[in-house]
């Protein structure tokens, strides 16, 4: 459903806080895996897929013909389930998320689910189109790319109890159990009759949220309005036994015709925006509190279980985490504080915004820089000259590949990391498709995250300013070869490689390995001159850098030559590479660039 910008902000902050949830999870999942603690992680394991499932099952019952399936079409804001005078079949129709409409049935025939054209469901959850459900259907299954049901809803359609099939009754009835929250619809026609009574004592037992909807209020004149819902709320009240129950009273099928024809003044006036409004603050902050301590106290019961506070606890290399994230006592705290939180009912926190990312005091990025450094071959202290392009471009490749994959470890498995790498918003664009090319898509979905809900807080912040402020806000967004650690990386192992070849090359022994070497790219030979090596230096590099120009040049006419002759079977391999060596002399190595 359409949903104002703060109220689509409030449904974003219990996503967020979730992923507080996930990130304490994942580490007590590494904690059991480093400590061998196989049967609790299975336990552990289990928590993750009920994160990941997040299902909620918001089901809508109510006596035959009291317009569920209508206020259903009404709410997601399409004329989609069938409505009429026939009631639904014995059958449970469920509205969920997914990228693209289709329908999928589960019937008692079939091992496999059967995908049917959205046109053809009437033909299978209706008494018309499936009298006394001879077609076995057990439940029938609609995605569709709408916002309201994209957070694990499940929006579920039941038959109408109290019409001649007894199975319809039943099969609402055994569904109770499984429902996490009720939509009980009556309406102004016959309200509130006797089925209706002793069905909301039954529901009481089963749901602790109860959302109690009074369907066709179009129907009403002006003077029977307040006396029919008094009515409905004294019968209802005096049913449950609780006082100040609080009614929706709307008209479901102009809700519909108001969200086809994008009324909102009209959907306002007949009720169905109150309906969405408190549906939607729900779904964001009651329902997804419970669920998130209901987690956390799972956790917490297996930190209990294993006592691994008297267990050291290390992760494998870089080494320990300086994050208190890392120790048993930090995760047991963290869990504690976010379970304090939740139960308070104090709001979800948005990320923070990029004014309070600053230094986190962890320098992860720094470190890992570092170790990308020190894993670089030396031979005593000499340059390796690389055969097979610029020994500089060559040191810079093993380096960023040694820091991309270092990198995705550490975005995996430190919540530091993640928020230096958001603070510092990325790679910049040339080394986040490097990245992209090292990294798994579960790694770069782990790193980015964080960073994506930091673009959603500033730009949702943006609105409402004036262009100029808006302009500056998400320009401070975008990546920065400044503050890109790959750059950095690059940077300092160009400069350092630079200094420590010219100090190789000044010697005989250094000259030698560089002539039987493919030499500089140009813009390393034009780095190595502007540091001012001797005048002795400065021609020997001019002179190998000219040679090996003219060999590419020969070696690469010589290539077109035997092409167009036809004799490929004369080339040599200095021949069929000299192409890539004449644009690594004008590029240098693809991942060794730097903007």
């Amino acid at each position: 459903m359409p949903r104002p910008v703060d109220e689509a902000a409030h449904l974003r902050k219990y996503t967020l806080a979730k992923q507080e949830v996930v990130e304490a999870v994942r580490a007590l999942k590494r904690l059991l895996e480093a400590q061998g603690r196989t049967d609790s992680l299975k336990r552990c394991q289990a928590l993750l897929v009920k994160l990941a499932e997040d299902r909620f099952n918001l089901a809508v019952v109510g006596q035959f013909k009291r317009g569920k399936s209508s206020l259903m079409n009404a709410v997601v804001g399409r004329d989609l389930l069938p409505t009429g005078l026939l009631p639904l079949t014995s059958a449970i129709t469920t509205l969920c998320y997914g990228p693209q409409e289709r329908a999928l049935l589960r019937r008692k025939a079939l091992s496999f689910e059967q995908e049917v054209p959205l046109d053809q469901l009437e033909d299978y959850i209706t008494e018309r189109g499936n009298p006394g459900n001879e077609k076995g259907l057990l439940e029938a299954r609609v995605e569709l790319p709408v916002g309201f049901l994209r957070r694990g809803l499940h929006f579920i359609d039941t038959p109408g109890i109290g019409s001649a099939r007894q199975e319809n009754t039943a099969t609402t009835y055994a569904f109770l159990p499984e429902a996490d929250a009720v939509i009980f619809v009556t309406s102004v026609e016959g309200p509130l009759s006797g089925t209706e009574v002793t069905f909301l004592h039954d529901i009481r037992e089963h749901v602790r949220k109860l959302f109690v909807v009074v369907n066709k209020i179009d129907l009403l004149g002006p003077d029977e309005h307040d006396a029919v819902l008094g009515y409905i709320r004294e019968g209802v009240e005096q049913t449950l036994g609780r006082n100040e129950i609080r009614l929706y009273p709307l008209s479901a099928r102009q809700g519909l015709a108001g969200k086809l024809s994008q009324d909102g003044a009209g959907l306002q006036s007949i009720g169905l925006a109150a309906l969405e409004q408190a549906l939607t603050s729900f779904l964001a902050d009651e329902q997804g509190r419970t669920f998130l301590v209901a987690i956390l106290d799972r956790a917490l019961q297996l930190l209990a279980i294993e006592d691994l506070d008297e267990v050291e606890w290390t992760l494998p290399e870089p080494g320990k985490p300086t994050s208190s994230e890392a120790t048993q006592a930090g995760l047991r705290v963290k869990m504690e504080s976010l379970r304090a939180v939740f139960l308070s009912g104090a709001s979800f926190s948005l990320t923070e915004s990029v004014s309070d990312l600053g230094a986190t005091g962890e320098h992860v990025l720094e470190r890992a820089v570092e170790v990308s450094r020190s894993k670089q071959p030396r031979r005593d202290g000499r340059v390796l000259f690389h055969r097979g392009t610029c020994p500089i471009c060559a040191a810079q490749s093993r380096a960023i590949f040694d820091f991309f994959a270092h990198w995705q470890y550490l975005l995996a498995s430190s919540a530091a990391a993640r928020r230096e790498f958001t603070a510092v918003r990325g790679f910049c664009a040339m080394h986040t498709w490097q990245f992209e090319q090292v990294a798994s898509p579960q790694g770069i979905s782990e790193g980015y995250a964080p960073l994506i809900d930091l673009v959603v807080a500033e730009v949702r912040s943006s609105l409402g300013q004036p262009a100029q402020q808006a302009l500056a806000r998400i320009g401070a967004l975008l990546p920065s070869v400044e503050t890109c650690a790959a750059c950095q990386v690059l940077h300092e192992v160009e400069r350092e490689t630079i200094g420590r070849f010219l100090a190789q090359i000044a010697r005989t022994e250094g000259r030698e390995l560089y002539g039987r070497s493919e030499g500089l790219c140009l813009a390393h030979l034009h780095m190595a001159l502007a540091a001012l090596p001797s005048n002795e230096v400065v021609d020997f590099l001019l002179r190998e850098q000219s040679r090996r120009l003219e060999e590419i040049s020969e070696d690469m006419r010589s290539y077109t030559l035997k092409r167009d002759a036809l004799r490929r079977g004369l080339l040599n391999a200095q021949e069929e590479s000299a192409w890539r060596r004449a644009l690594v002399q004008f590029a240098g190595e693809r991942n060794a660039r730097v903007l």
